[in-house]
Formats: structure tokens, C-alpha cells, sequence
């Protein structure tokens, strides 16, 4: 993971049992103007990370991009993806956050409005999708939206928020795109970027318990602590955590000792490198790009 010092950035990539392929993020790429490539640092995980993969993978066309929230290290990938790349459609929870923003803000979260316009005006390009949804990826799989819900998460909580955490990034986390995906026994979650308040006091109150349980649950919030909560924790005991983090924040991290509580091994990709889970639906394995398995 190349670091420019902007966000965590995350992108997955599922191949289904017959053979389609779908994203759950693009992962960073930030436009610049300064930069003679277009994207600062010269890097867009789109062109740089997942193009190569497709085509090492002989892989031309993309079945469906999920993009849990607007915020430019999870959809920066797919600015580049979506004219170099066929993507058939994109699903989001169409969350539009109305507070007052500034410039960069309004920025990040229109350029991914211009962005899914541009899918919308495709016939069938673009899906909507909220808490009960179903989606029929593929007949081995059972694929449910848990969030957001239709009148989305909403609550503000201020007095429990960073100076440096403003609505416009919490609340188009909060209101994140949540997959859970089940082949056979095995139960995939994934939860965006909803923060641990959120978890709380919107999230687990929404949505029925079993079903956080998994087992591999991307980390919410990339793992960082902030986004880690004993609730969130114990209602998914995972058996294993992926987290998409920066090397520069793997000191003091909550995730090992607060997921290891209930039996859970957490991989870094600040560590590992690329992380493939491999499942038949009764069993998984885990390999990484350096060897830990």
C-alpha cells in the first residue's frame, strides 16, 4: 500500500462460485492539479492496483461496484476504473449528506454525486440499496444489505466527536453501504466506515443481532481505533479481522487485544500486503502477499 498521506484506503475484490466478480470499493485515488499524473502522489489504487490484478486475472469486465460512502479513499479508485474499466453497475445507499461543508468537504462528496450521475444514466447502471435489500450476485450466495436504512442514520452526537471528526466525514460514515455475504456457513461482513458511536447507538439497535455474527468481518473504520467498539466486537466475533491500515497507525492499536477477546486473529494489510480469503462454503483459508497464514 503506497502512502500519500491522505486516508486509509480500501478495496476487495470478490470472484463469486460461478464466476462473477464485484468490488466492495476502489480504494484511494485523490485528483490533484498539481500532480502531472492527475492523482496525488502519482497513485490511483484503480490503475495502479486493481487494473493489474484484472488483467493478470484476465478479467475484462466488472459485474458490480460497491461503494459504501463518499469519501475519496474508498471511491477514488473508481474514477479511474470507470472509464478505463467495463463496470455493468454500481450500488450505494444513495446517502446525500445536506449539512454545511467546506470547500475540500463539498469537494470529496460531489465529485462522487458527478460520479454516481454518471452511472444513474445508464440503463440499469445504478441500484440504490438499503437495510433488507437482497442481491442476486450469484445463485451460491446469499448477499443482504444491513445499512443504511431508507431514512438513513442521522443522529449527531456532537459532545462525543473530535473537533477533527466533522458531520460531513461521521455522518457519510455512519451511513456507510453494510454487506453481509453468506456462502454456505461462512458469513462475510462488511461495514464501511461507520465509527464506534454510530455502531451503537444506530447500527446494533437497527438491525437484528445474528446478523453481525461472521466470520471474516472487515474491520470498520480500516481498524483504527476510533471505529472499534466492545459492542461492535461482541456482537460479530469474528474468527477473522481484516484491517486496511497504514503502518504510521499501527502503534497502540485496540484491534488484536479487543477482537482477540472472542477468538478473533487480525491481519494488517500495512503487514501482510494483499489478503485473499478462498471459501467452499464449509471452509475458508487465508494466504497474504508475505506469507502469514
Amino acid at each position: 500500500m503506497k502512502e500519500i498521506h491522505r486516508g486509509a484506503g480500501l478495496a476487495i475484490l470478490l470472484q463469486t462460485p460461478n464466476g462473477h466478480v464485484y468490488l466492495y470499493d476502489t480504494g484511494i485515488g485523490y485528483p490533484s492539479k498539481t500532480d502531472p499524473s492527475g492523482w496525488a502522489g502519482n497513485f490511483n489504487a484503480g490503475r495502479d492496483v486493481i487494473a493489474p490484478f484484472l488483467k493478470k486475472n484476465n478479467i475484462r469486465v466488472i459485474d458490480g461496484v460497491v461503494i459504501s460512502h463518499a469519501h475519496l479513499d474508498h471511491y477514488g479508485g473508481l474514477l479511474w476504473l470507470a472509464d478505463h474499466i467495463s463496470i455493468r453497475k454500481l450500488y450505494d445507499g444513495g446517502y446525500e449528506f445536506r449539512g454545511p461543508l467546506t470547500p475540500d468537504w463539498r469537494s470529496e462528496l460531489d465529485g462522487y454525486s458527478e460520479l454516481r450521475n454518471r452511472f444513474r444514466e445508464r440503463p440499469g447502471g445504478y441500484q440504490e440499496v438499503h437495510t433488507g435489500d437482497k442481491l442476486s450476485w450469484d445463485p451460491s450466495l446469499d448477499v443482504e444489505v444491513l445499512a443504511p436504512p431508507r431514512q438513513y442514520f442521522s443522529e449527531l452526537h456532537p459532545e462525543e466527536r473530535s473537533p477533527k471528526d466533522p458531520p460531513a466525514h461521521y455522518l457519510v460514515n455512519a451511513n456507510s453501504t453494510d454487506l453481509r455475504i453468506r456462502h454456505g456457513s461462512i458469513v462475510f461482513l462488511f461495514p464501511g466506515d461507520i465509527e464506534k458511536e454510530d455502531q451503537v447507538q444506530s447500527l446494533l439497535k437497527a438491525v437484528p443481532q445474528e446478523k453481525f455474527k461472521c466470520d471474516i468481518l472487515i474491520a470498520p473504520g480500516h481498524g483504527i481505533n476510533s471505529c472499534q467498539s466492545p459492542e461492535f466486537a461482541e456482537a460479530t466475533r469474528p474468527r477473522i479481522v481484516i484491517a486496511s491500515l497504514l503502518a504510521r497507525w499501527l502503534e497502540a492499536n485496540q484491534s488484536p487485544a479487543l477482537y482477540g477477546r472472542f477468538g478473533g486473529k487480525v491481519y494488517f494489510t500495512a503487514v501482510e500486503g494483499n489478503i485473499r480469503i478462498v471459501s467452499d462454503g464449509s471452509h475458508y483459508q487465508v494466504t497474504t502477499a508475505r506469507g502469514r497464514q
